[in-house]
């Protein structure tokens, strides 16, 4: 029988459709989703809402476009009723919020600000509308775009941040805007930025996670606080999360009497896992829902396509009983159910990633997407309890359908100290036949407290199709495997964590169909510190490429948009009492014994582990003969590889095949 598939080609990146956001109708009986695609003609995408039922009945149960066009519509929210969806639209040239009847109709504009808004909340009763934005605070546009370029004075630690550009003490803050019209109100003030909010269940507070502490990032540093709708700049904020490290994505409970968010126990180790907390709107001490529960809320796989997101990562059962959420778990991503008692059961699992939960008003129905290995994102809905699940969209099915896309093999070893498991998986080439050699691409991802999982990875099912193995694990400080695992590897990046590597790739060898002679190893962020480390420690590999990572700890203690804050808790000691050791375990120190063919691909605009970390590279391995090539692309950060330009995310890979195809 012929097979009518075909291998997969690096066009087939932006064919693909990726499903960015999802939420349930109140009462239960439709999902209104996301969809966002390329336009590789305006090397930018597209998105647009869908609305799916979710009985799924024959035609009439398709999913139908809610809205269309070449703009960005996001954010879809039902209006309490049911009757309205407001949503995020640049139609106007900048992000603004809309209303539109769910019936029909067209789209009416609510605010006009200058630097757009996002995260609409509609409050309980539906009369009002909470967002975010920069507006009125920090430096202008006109200012800050002027010609000849804007002079800068900086005077904060925490002057810019990767995707979002220089802060230019422009903070994002909560405002208020009636529904029926009017002029917004804002509600929070001063230097610093909201990270997530919700609206009380009576509409009179609205509770908010800042960091108004220090200048570091408030995904970091952050705390919770509660404030009056009515009155609010006279009133001022509360503080109501004294106790824990990191407050982040309030959710209060139906009756209003607390607050469920995710925190951290203060003086937690880096990779420690966070937990669900319940606080009083009054203050006072925090109760934890997930002592015992060894994983960490909020955390998704990691993907170059779709990873879960973490909006709306609380949901409160309607009867106040009990909170959902996700976490990992031994590379799946799952949905929780953390009682007010302390009891954490699973909901909804697989061999698969969840996020973009939501349920409906009377809590009878769930809605989420999720993906798989062998399929990027797709809406499912289910009962309260997980049963009776339906898939709802295929987004994907045709492309999926005329390609070849490989099931990974799992396998997993004892790692060399005896206390942990690791979790592996290779895939194979297509057409693989055991009696063949075939080279082999190990990829190890960032974090270093990420994951692999069951997602979809592009990159790899492109290797596959090229006739190469793949090999990617979960080494010591992934998360998912219980905190000893995720904080084992503190202070001791190349060390264990390599030692993984190499085991895992052993075991992949032994298991044949692989050239040991034709390997290659890539990765990205702290994947490509190791790359860089792996290449300064061994000649094992014919080739490497190396993404945003990083060369020099030093300077990227200085240089990153984290460093300062983030580095010393990673590795436990301080930089400038331990000069020599820092250098002892940065990739530029064994630069001398670099030999591997190296691919740098560098984003221009990357604040997380600044270009300076690979230029610093390219120019010492250049100058001692060794081949090294860098590519640079302007104006992405460090998110590029799935949130890059259309043209960026095509060239990185064209550019990656064209050096592994010249050495293997």
């Amino acid at each position: 029988m012929t097979d009518s598939k075909r291998a997969l080609v690096v066009e087939d990146l932006l064919a693909l459709s990726v499903i960015a956001d999802a939420e349930i109708s109140p009462d239960g009986t439709t999902v209104a989703y996301v969809l966002k695609r390329a336009d590789r003609e305006r090397n930018t995408y597209t998105s647009a809402i869908y609305l799916a039922p979710t009985d799924g009945r024959g035609a009439a149960g398709r999913p139908q476009p809610f809205t269309a066009g070449q703009q960005q519509d996001t954010e879809p929210r039902w209006s309490p009723d049911g009757r309205q969806l407001a949503f995020v639209s640049d139609r106007s040239g900048t992000p603004q919020l809309y209303v539109m009847n769910v019936a029909g109709g067209e789209p009416r504009q609510v605010t006009t600000l200058a630097r757009g808004v996002s995260t609409p909340q509609w409050s309980p009763d539906g009369t009002r509308i909470a967002f975010l934005s920069s507006e009125g605070n920090g430096v202008d546009d006109e200012i800050r775009n002027r010609p000849g370029g804007f002079i800068r004075r900086v005077e904060r630690l925490q002057y810019r941040f990767d995707a979002l550009g220089y802060i230019d003490d422009r903070f994002s803050h909560i405002w208020v805007i009636d529904v029926a019209g009017g002029a917004p109100r804002r509600l929070t003030w001063g230097d610093y930025s909201v990270h997530s909010f919700a609206w009380s269940p009576d509409g009179q507070f609205i509770a908010f996670s800042a960091n108004q502490e220090d200048e570091a990032n408030p995904l970091f540093h952050s705390q919770l606080y509660v404030i009056p709708v009515a009155g609010a700049a006279a009133a001022g904020a509360r503080r109501v999360s004294q106790d824990s490290e990191i407050a982040l994505w309030p959710a209060w409970s139906p009756d209003g009497q607390a607050i469920a968010f995710v925190g951290r126990r203060p003086g937690a180790r880096a990779g420690a896992n966070n937990e669900i907390y319940l606080a009083s709107p009054a203050g006072g001490a925090l109760r934890c829902l997930t002592e015992g529960f060894d994983r960490s809320p909020g955390t998704g796989s990691y993907s170059d396509v779709w990873s879960p997101r973490e909006h709306a990562l609380l949901r409160w059962t309607p009867d106040g009983r009990a909170v959902f959420f996700t976490a990992s778990d031994r590379g799946r991503v799952g949905l929780y159910r953390a009682t007010t008692a302390g009891e954490v059961t699973l909901v909804v699992g697989g061999d698969r990633s969840i996020g973009s939960v939501s349920q409906s008003r009377d809590g009878a129905r769930l809605a989420f997407v999720a993906g798989t290995f062998t399929n990027p994102c797709d809406v499912y809905c289910c009962s309260a309890d997980g049963s009776e699940e339906r898939r709802l969209t295929q987004v994907n099915a045709d492309l999926l359908g005329a390609v070849h896309i490989q099931e990974p093999e799992h396998f997993t070893f004892a790692s060399f100290d005896g206390g942990f498991t690791v979790d592996a998986w290779l895939i194979r080439p297509i057409n693989f036949d055991p009696a063949q050699r075939y080279p082999l691409v190990q990829i190890i991802h960032g974090g270093p407290h990420s994951i692999f999982g069951h997602t979809f990875f592009f990159d790899m099912q492109l290797w596959a199709s090229q006739g190469w193995n793949v090999l990617f694990i979960n080494p010591r400080a992934s998360q998912g495997y219980g905190e000893a695992f995720a904080t084992v590897n503190i202070g001791d990046w190349g060390g264990g964590d390599w030692r993984e590597q190499e085991t895992a790739l052993d075991l992949a060898i032994a298991r044949g169909g692989v050239d040991p002679e034709r390997l290659a190893v890539t990765g990205l962020s702290y994947g490509g510190f190791m790359t860089n480390w792996i290449i300064g420690h061994t000649d094992r590999y014919r080739v490497a490429v190396s993404e945003n990572g990083i060369s020099n700890l030093v300077s990227f203690y200085t240089t990153s948009d984290i460093g300062w804050y983030w580095l010393e808790k990673e590795m436990e000691r301080s930089v400038w009492d331990n000069l020599e050791w820092y250098m002892e375990r940065s990739p530029i120190s064994y630069v001398t014994r670099m030999k591997t063919p190296l691919l740098l691909l560098q984003a221009e605009a990357d604040y997380r582990c600044p270009i300076e970390q690979g230029e610093q590279l390219y120019t010492a391995l250049r100058a001692r003969g060794v081949p090294c090539k860098m590519v640079r692309f302007p104006g992405e950060s460090h998110a590029q590889l799935s949130a890059g330009k259309p043209e960026t995310r095509l060239v990185r890979r064209e550019e990656t095949l064209r050096w592994f195809q010249r050495y293997l």
